[in-house]
């Protein structure tokens, strides 16, 4: 093959047999090192190198690397010499810059191969197990039991025991979707589900009356889940049909009953529903069918029986007729403001009256005889006080809320127990919720409202 001849100064190649381009690599890192083998104590390698002069093999691998071009070359000290004399080509190279210092290794990129493992050697990460704490060294945490802190005092508080369950709200019902309705108009058919009780007897309510009773029937229990899961007309209930039939579990056209509202229903573990409903007023039925999905249930539509006595009254006879409040009813009726007992007797509405006790009215107007009572200045304004256009039922109520009567007074709606608890009006607690009237809703209070003053009349 050819050689490679070098004059001073230039480097030259030692024996040695062909080369991979990694070997070839650390050769050349060797043959920079001032102490090479290679090179004279001086640091010119030039005398042996040209004694230790060869030729290059020209095996394929090697005219790859170099072909038939020359090896770098230089000056002085800083020209490449070759590898050292007896340089082992099988150990591994890392490329390095000049001027960098050596770095160990025991990989060589190129060549993949690594040199055995130290068998002493063990791991950081070894004697690690990935728990922040051990058991021994775990921190505890313990209650804290001394007196709260950075908490801000209540000063001169004073614990007061609260006051019992609010009124429960009278619940509404369907006739009272009709109340408005003239004297003289009939009524609307209405579709309700019927319950068909076939024992002694079925639960008989008396008008707006509160009663439990006992769901066993697969069909009805079935319904009873449907009405509390939101299907009926009603919160957790709806209206239903009443009907009793020892001779069948069906009901025909002409049959009798009752319509109910429900209001709750509680499930028992052993599949029965105790229901909570509220009388209603009596049907005639139609005509009934069972749809399709009910289990049997028989839906019907009923003819409500109006009866010549309709069972709400008009605001004042209501108040003439509910016990404590007659006093104010009857001077509504003989000295109230012009109007305003025609308009509570039924000729206007709705109204939303807030009717003060018989003995409050008559310690507020000085007492005596009904007559004297008739002279007490500002009477119109106090009875026109307690007067609200609009039917305002004790659901609508909350606390904050400003009502007008038609004198122009403020009322403002407050609830002195959360949630609803205690209301009252212009801090005047109010006794009994929700009087249903033909033409408005009457709410009982144990105190006297104050009338606005004039206006343009300033008030000392």
């Amino acid at each position: 093959g050819s050689s490679f001849s070098s004059a001073a100064g230039e480097a030259a190649w030692c024996p040695a047999r062909s080369r991979s381009a990694g070997q070839l690599g650390t050769e050349l890192r060797a043959w920079q090192q001032p102490d090479s083998p290679c090179r004279d104590g001086s640091g010119n390698g030039a005398a042996k190198t040209r004694a230790h002069t060869t030729k290059f093999s020209t095996d394929a691998e090697g005219a790859n690397i170099l072909g038939s071009q020359r090896p770098p070359s230089g000056t002085g000290s800083q020209a490449y010499q070759g590898p050292p004399q007896g340089y082992e080509a099988s150990m591994p190279y890392i490329p390095q810059m000049p001027g960098q210092p050596p770095m160990d290794s025991v990989r060589s990129a190129s060549s993949g191969q690594k040199s055995e493992p130290d068998p002493d050697y063990v791991p950081p990460s070894a004697g690690r197990t990935g728990r922040l704490y051990t058991e021994s060294a775990a921190p505890t945490l313990e209650p804290y039991s001394d007196p709260a802190q950075n908490i801000p005092t209540l000063r001169k508080a004073q614990t007061r025991r609260a006051a019992g369950p609010p009124e429960g709200m009278p619940k509404a019902i369907w006739s009272d979707s009709v109340s408005h309705l003239p004297d003289d108009e009939i009524w609307p058919m209405h579709a309700v589900p019927l319950f068909v009780f076939s024992g002694r007897d079925r639960p008989r309510p008396a008008y707006r009356e509160e009663i439990k009773f006992t769901l066993r029937d697969d069909r009805y229990v079935s319904f009873g889940l449907r009405l509390r899961c939101g299907t009926g007309d009603h919160y957790m209930g709806g209206t239903i049909g009443l009907l009793h039939n020892p001779e069948r579990q069906e009901a025909i056209a002409g049959d009798r009953g009752q319509l109910a509202t429900v209001i709750d229903l509680v499930v028992q573990p052993d599949n029965t529903v105790i229901v909570t409903a509220v009388g209603d007023v009596d049907f005639i039925v139609g005509r009934a069918w069972m749809p399709r999905g009910m289990r049997g249930l028989q839906l019907a539509f009923v003819e409500v029986i109006q009866s010549k006595d309709h069972p709400l009254k008009s605001v004042l006879h209501t108040c003439a007729e509910e016990p404590g409040f007659g006093l104010f009813g009857e001077l509504v009726a003989r000295g109230g403001p012009e109007g305003l007992a025609q308009a509570l007797a039924g000729g206007d509405g709705p109204f939303t009256v807030f009717v003060p006790r018989d003995d409050a009215l008559f310690d507020a107007l000085g007492g005596g005889s009904v007559e004297d009572m008739l002279q007490a200045p500002y009477l119109q304004a106090i009875l026109a006080s307690h007067v609200v256009k609009g039917r305002v039922p004790f659901e609508a109520l909350y606390s904050g809320r400003t009502l007008h009567s038609i004198d122009g007074t403020v009322l403002i709606v407050t609830f002195n127990t959360w949630p609803r608890g205690s209301p009252a009006i212009n801090q005047i607690p109010a006794e009994h919720m929700d009087i249903f009237c033909l033409n408005g809703i009457v709410h009982s209070i144990v105190g006297v409202l104050t009338p606005a003053p004039k206006p343009m009349k300033r008030t000392r």
